[in-house]
Formats: C-alpha cells, sequence, structure tokens
C-alpha cells in the first residue's frame, strides 16, 4: 500500500495538461483585462488625441490656404510685374507643397510650424520686392513721362521759336518795300524855250510827267532800283509805249507789261524824289479824257495817280 502511493504523487505533478490550462487561463484573463481597459479607459483617450490631431491639423492647413490666398492677390494686383517675379513663386509654390505634404502625413506639428513661418518670411521677402519692383517702374514711367513732356515743350518752343522767325521774317519783308508819297501826274504843253506850262488841254499837251517821292527804308538793301510808268489810255484801255518788243516790258507778278517810261534810281535808303517822263510825238495828239497812272518796281506797284484833258 504505502509502495503505491508513493509512485501517483510524482505523476500528478508533472502533468503537462494541467500546466496549459493554468497558461489561458491567464491569457483569458489578460484578454479580459485588456478588453475592459482599452473599452472603458483607454478609447476615450485615444478619441481626445485624434481630435487634437485633427484640429491641428485643421489650423495648420487654413493657416497654410491663407498665406496662398495673400499671395495670389498680391499677384493679381501687381498684374504683369508679377512675370518678372517667377523664381520667387516658384520658392513659395514648392514650400507651400511641402507643407501640405507634412500636413497630410501628420507631421510633428512643431516642425510644420517652423515650416509655415519660414514661408512666411518668404512671402513677405516677396512682397518687399514685388514693391521696389514696382516703385523701381514706376519712377521709369515718370521719367519717361517727363521726358516725353521735356521734348514736347522742346518741339513747341522750336515751334514757337520758329514761328515768330516767320512772323518776324514776314514783317521785315512786309516792311522791306518800297512805298510812294505825293505821287502827281498831269500834262504839260513844253514852250519853245523849253519851258514847262500844266494844262488840262488835250491840244496842248505836248508831254506828261509823273512824278513822286520814293520814302525812306532802312530795310532796303540799297542799289539800284528800277522805275517803271504806266500811262493808260483813255477809253481804250491801251497802254502809251515807246515800241511793242519786249524790250519796253517788264514782269510783275508772272505777267508781262509794257511801261511807258523807265528810270534807274539809286538808291540809299533815304527818300528821293523821282520823275518820269513821256513825250507825246509830234506825229501824234493827246485825246480827251481821264488817263490812269501807275507806277512799278520789278517787285511790286508803288502807287497810282490819274488827270483828266479836256
Amino acid at each position: 500500500m504505502e509502495t503505491t502511493n508513493n509512485n501517483s504523487k510524482p505523476q500528478q505533478e508533472n502533468n503537462p495538461l494541467k500546466k496549459w490550462v493554468i497558461a489561458l487561463g491567464a491569457l483569458a484573463g489578460l484578454f479580459l483585462v485588456s478588453t475592459l481597459y482599452f473599452g472603458f479607459f483607454a478609447k476615450p483617450v485615444m478619441n481626445k488625441e485624434y481630435v487634437k490631431i485633427e484640429t491641428s491639423n485643421n489650423e495648420l492647413q487654413s493657416e497654410l490656404d491663407a498665406l496662398l490666398a495673400e499671395h495670389e492677390r498680391i499677384k493679381a494686383q501687381y498684374g504683369d510685374l508679377a512675370e518678372q517675379m517667377t523664381e520667387k513663386d516658384s520658392i513659395i509654390m514648392a514650400n507651400a507643397a511641402e507643407i501640405e505634404h507634412l500636413i497630410a502625413t501628420q507631421a510633428d506639428y512643431n516642425r510644420i510650424k517652423k515650416q509655415l513661418a519660414r514661408l512666411q518670411n518668404i512671402s513677405q521677402e516677396y512682397v518687399k520686392e514685388m514693391d521696389k519692383l514696382y516703385q523701381e517702374n514706376q519712377q521709369l514711367k515718370d521719367e519717361n513721362t517727363q521726358v516725353k513732356a521735356d521734348l514736347e515743350q522742346e518741339r513747341q518752343d522750336k515751334a514757337n521759336i520758329q514761328k515768330s522767325n516767320e512772323d518776324l521774317t514776314s514783317k521785315i519783308n512786309n516792311a522791306a518795300v518800297f512805298k510812294a508819297y505825293s505821287v502827281h501826274s498831269g500834262a504839260y504843253n513844253v514852250k519853245a524855250k523849253g519851258d514847262e506850262e500844266l494844262t488840262d488841254k488835250a491840244t496842248r499837251a505836248k508831254r506828261i510827267k509823273t512824278s513822286f517821292v520814293l520814302g525812306e527804308n532802312s530795310l532796303i538793301e540799297p542799289g539800284p532800283v528800277n522805275v517803271y510808268c504806266r500811262i493808260a489810255v483813255p477809253g481804250t484801255g491801251k497802254v502809251l509805249t515807246p515800241g511793242s518788243s519786249d524790250s519796253f516790258s517788264f514782269v510783275h507778278n508772272g505777267q508781262r507789261l509794257q511801261y511807258s517810261s523807265k528810270a534807274v534810281v539809286n538808291y540809299n535808303n533815304a527818300a528821293q524824289n523821282v520823275t518820269l517822263t513821256w513825250d507825246i510825238p509830234s506825229d501824234d495828239k493827246a485825246i480827251k479824257g481821264r488817263y490812269i497812272v501807275q507806277i512799278f518796281t520789278d517787285d511790286q506797284m508803288l502807287g497810282e495817280s490819274s488827270f483828266t484833258l479836256k
């Protein structure tokens, strides 16, 4: 009997099934405890952490979106000038894309904040450079406007000077003309001794004389001046002339005119008395009527007078 009892006790202590039962029971207890913990205690903590992360990411995304929206507004405000800042714009967009990736992958909050601060600094530099570029461009526009204004003023000044010179030249040309004063014409009877007697009788008229004063003018170049006298026959319109050839003619305003008498005056800018004479041929007689007498130089008509023979 004693021998049998001693052999059964070791068999019970070395039973492997009992060990597995104990191990499984322990695992079941641990699972139960874990389930209870995560189900009732850990879950709220994890939910709070998730909400915190989502909130932070949303804030970071909103901050990034606001920065990019302001950047686009500035680009639109400066218009064509923004095309000159493409390199800086590319840097901003590259940094924004990197921050987008960090937010999406839920990278470290402080790291993303540093990246956003860096992007903010780059954006501020972009605005400063853009504003400087705008001011320089505006200054160039102002300078260009001023140059155009100066050129226009210079052109206007030259035009005014030219007009003044033309007006002065015109005044000088208008002033540099001969003027005849005290123009008088009449018929004379020439006596045997050569004495002259003014007459209004056609039958006694032997000579027609025209006298005048060629006025003083310092603007006229001194020198010889041709003076012509034309005497129109009453009722015919014909002009008394020594001959019909061009030798007894001159050109006035593009038209060739016959003259009755001619004198060459040595003009010296001082007033001079001038007399032109037409002797009626001995085989001819003066006719009755009103005679028109005109006085010319090569360049202008000096004056006109008339007399009447009965």
